[in-house]
């Protein structure tokens, strides 16, 4: 039985590239039979560098989440399906850091919107995301 229950809106602190970044809950847990457990759709959220190519599909400003401190990209590329229990478990271990803030209602749409329009979105993901979120 899980202690922490990742929850659709729901934000967290994982490593990403070596340094914590802002990761959104995509959806509620759901039984996922490719890897046979709940799980849950989670995207990275990462500043934008001037000069650095980026995603440009969907663009967070500073207001959009407590956490966000510069215009930041969401890096469609980079989501991953978490099945539920590790994310318990990496919960424990303090490698996942739950946020007190959920993403609001208005930005998570667009959010979830990005997944049908940015190019960098990985078939498997795009599978889950049709099907769940």
């Amino acid at each position: 039985m899980t202690k922490y229950q990742p929850l659709k809106k729901g934000t967290v602190l994982a490593l990403s590239g070596g340094v914590d970044h802002l990761h959104v809950i995509c959806n509620d847990p759901v039984h996922y039979p490719i890897d046979g457990c709940d799980c849950v759709l989670a995207v990275n959220i990462s500043s934008v560098k001037h000069g650095v190519p980026h995603d440009s599909t969907c663009i967070l400003q500073i207001g959009d989440h407590p956490f966000i401190r510069h215009d930041s990209y969401v890096v469609y590329e980079r989501a991953v399906i978490w099945k539920v229990i590790n994310v318990d478990k990496k919960v424990s271990e303090g490698s996942i850091k739950p946020q007190p803030a959920n993403i609001p209602d208005e930005i998570f749409k667009r959010i979830l919107d990005g997944f049908d329009i940015s190019d960098d979105v990985e078939p498997k993901v795009r599978r889950f995301w049709k099907a769940h979120c």
